[in-house]
């Protein structure tokens, strides 16, 4: 087989990916099946692979998806319900009260602090939080940029941390060692994101005024701090939960120093007033609360974790292969927990029951597809050019036409030493793909595993990195800013999104990129600083060039509203 044959092939659904997703705007769930069809063909007809052991791994495939297509699932399931109960609009309504008009701490705390938490244990940032933003007066540009970008920062620890457990599956370590791994690089992502998302809402006016700096700077190294510290500390499925709660906390001491005021009820409407005195908030967080109580208890408790971990394993045998499910451990099963033990306490009215399963019908099945379908790419890939079924089915085979082995093989002849440089890059490519960072995970850890073998250098460090650049893609991605978009009538602006969102995902994909070079390659602390001034003086290039562009991020040319 020609090697240039080879890579076209493999990168052809890729590409055509792309094509797709931005030129015909087509979903990231047809999408993906038609990526699907092409490396299925590809890899049978092509690449030698059984066409048994080709169809037998997709399925194995979208079984090792459940801890994220079955928590997409039951997450649309609980947010729906809120809704049908106004459990919601409670809980909106007094997110809105926050802030009393300051705009970096509003900005910091609504989508840095809250976004984490409420990513973290199930909820939609990008659903919840562009209402509630323009309900503050804020443009619809950054109404959904900024829940966009502030689903970033902490995506790796995502509901409760699956994409962390998905990756410690696929390289065969535990699940601390991976988010430890993970959380040395959330300082930096974390405060970027932050200083990047007060540029969006008001130009270099907000990011350099009075409170600016301040709250950015604060809050990025809170979340980014904290999740270094609950790693170490062994609470990885509960990092972001953690990390949001003391994000919040620590913005609101600093606004309490500066005395600015922290609940504002003046902004709401007559409207907004009723929905306010509908419930108490306690109720209306419910779901929330109890499954975080459930989380705990599954997971902080080790005899508990460990017997529904390994002494209940539910295997799904694929081709007399056995596929460990471990349902009772998984996020999705106490999500769907709570839920349930939620219809008490928020209600038991059938029209809104059934009202809540016709519309979770609706919402669930494409979103639960996309994260399925790039899952059985990936296993596509992994068990290409193999004949027999696999022992393993995450162990790539040594076969000269496996399309990972492929891959890696080039990715060593081109990019030798400085192949740490494109690993985000890759898994930013990934992210855009497939709206998802731990599709990415799924579809790029083996590659650069065995990348690594060759080079000589730690996977561990490639595989973190290709995760954060699959997270940095969450503003950058169709669906996620779509979805954005839709719940305040604004489709249209996406693309506008992406343009002036692109320069941050790119600058904070760099500086992931120089991380991961100098740790991977082990350099002294001389050659971080070389390759960290250089960085700077990327960013500052670009940064110049962005300063001296005219302020007003806005659509429509709508000026910040900067107090």
């Amino acid at each position: 087989m020609s090697i240039t044959i080879d890579i076209l092939l493999i990168l052809l659904p890729f590409i055509l990916g792309i094509v797709l997703l931005i030129g015909f705007k087509l979903k990231a769930d047809t999408t993906g099946v038609i990526m699907f069809v092409i490396i299925l063909i590809v890899g049978i007809f092509y690449f030698q692979t059984h066409w048994k052991v080709a169809f037998l791994s997709s399925i194995a495939g979208i079984i090792n998806s459940f801890p994220i297509s079955l928590m997409v699932l039951t997450s649309i399931l609980m947010i729906t319900y809120q809704q049908k109960t106004g459990s919601l609009a409670k809980i909106i309504v007094s997110f809105k009260k926050i802030g009393g008009g300051n705009k970096p701490f509003q900005i910091m705390f609504i989508n840095l602090a809250l976004g984490t938490f409420l990513v973290s244990i199930g909820a939609t940032p990008v659903t919840m939080l562009p209402p509630v933003l323009a309900a503050m007066g804020y443009s619809a540009f950054a109404a959904v940029a900024l829940p966009s970008i502030g689903y970033d920062p902490l995506c790796t620890y995502a509901l409760l941390a699956v994409p962390a457990v998905v990756f410690a599956q696929f390289m065969g370590i535990d699940l601390q060692t991976a988010g430890i791994a993970f959380s040395y690089y959330m300082p930096l992502v974390t405060t970027g994101i932050a200083l990047g998302m007060l540029w969006l809402a008001g130009g270099k006016k907000l990011l350099f005024s009075k409170d600016g700096l301040t709250f950015s700077l604060i809050g990025g190294i809170a979340a980014g701090g904290t999740a270094i510290i609950s790693n170490h500390l062994g609470i990885v499925t509960l990092t972001g939960v953690i990390s949001g709660a003391v994000t919040a906390c620590v913005l609101i001491l600093v606004a309490y120093l500066k005395k600015i005021k922290i609940i504002d009820s003046s902004v709401l409407t007559e409207e907004e007033r009723e929905i306010d005195k509908s419930m108490p908030l306690w109720k209306a967080l419910f779901p929330w609360l109890l499954l975080i109580l459930l989380s705990v208890i599954t997971n902080l408790i080790p005899q508990i974790y460990d017997f529904l971990k390994n002494d209940v394993p539910l295997p799904i045998y694929i081709g007399g292969t056995p596929v460990t499910t471990s349902i009772f451990s998984q996020a999705y099963f106490w999500v769907l927990v709570a839920t349930l033990c939620s219809i008490p306490v928020l209600g038991w009215k059938r029209n809104k029951l059934k009202s809540t399963i016709k519309v979770w019908g609706k919402r669930s099945i494409r979103p639960v597809l996309a994260a399925a379908i790039f899952f059985a790419i990936a296993f596509i890939m992994i068990n290409s050019g193999v004949v027999s079924i696999p022992t393993n089915w995450k162990t790539v085979e040594d076969s000269s036409t496996n399309i990972i082995r492929i891959l890696a093989d080039a990715s060593f002849r081109v990019f030798g030493k400085w192949y740490p440089l494109i690993v985000p890059f890759v898994g930013l490519f990934g992210g855009f793909i497939s709206g998802s960072e731990t599709s990415s995970i799924a579809m790029f850890t083996n590659y650069h595993t065995i990348t690594a073998q060759s080079i000589g250098i730690n996977a561990l460090v490639l595989g973190t990195a290709n995760g954060i650049g699959g997270g940095l893609a969450s503003v950058l991605s169709p669906a996620k800013i779509q979805n954005a978009a839709a719940v305040i009538d604004k489709v249209g602006i996406e693309g506008e999104v992406i343009r002036k969102t692109a320069p941050i995902a790119f600058l904070m994909t760099s500086s992931v990129a120089a991380v991961c070079l100098c740790w991977a390659n082990e350099y002294l602390w001389w050659q971080w600083m070389v390759v960290f001034m250089i960085l700077c003086l990327l960013i500052i290039g670009i940064g110049c060039f962005l300063f001296f562009k005219k302020d007003g991020t806005n659509s429509n040319n709508e000026k910040p509203n900067i107090k």
